[in-house]
């Protein structure tokens, strides 16, 4: 299986909210605007915070770039806020609203599993579309 094929089990399973068809490896590590998690379980909880907030939210996987054990991908996530979103800075009770944002990631894969992912995505960006940044 290629990493490119890897990447995009984990997006298919992600948009399916199919956690037993991730392909994250026992010692998976997350690292994200203002969190990271390290371990399978806390990266599937980490994935949950945005199943959480946007029930309907899926991932967009536009391109995915690179060979061998590290690629990079870029997407965009849609969804409508319609549940609480947690984060490290305290909880977002839902808005309603419908957000759309850019998202880049570069991933380390091993065999049919993935070992690392670095995501980046404009956290202003998703904050304004959901109001919660004062003007």
């Amino acid at each position: 299986m290629s990493s490119h094929e890897v990447v995009r089990r984990h997006v298919d399973a992600f948009n399916a909210r199919d956690e037993a068809a991730e392909p994250w490896s026992e010692d998976a590590e997350i690292i994200a605007p203002g969190a990271s998690a390290s371990g399978r379980e806390a990266v599937l909880a980490f994935l949950r915070v945005f199943h959480e907030g946007f029930p309907d939210g899926r991932l967009e996987l536009i391109s995915v770039l690179g060979s061998g054990s590290r690629v990079a991908a870029e997407g965009r996530f849609g969804g409508t806020h319609t549940g609480t979103l947690r984060g490290a800075g305290g909880s977002l009770a839902p808005t309603g609203r419908k957000v759309s944002f850019r998202w880049a990631a570069v991933y380390e894969v091993d065999g049919s599993r993935l070992r690392s992912e670095h995501l980046y995505f404009d956290q202003v960006e998703l904050l304004s579309q959901l109001g919660a940044l004062a003007d």
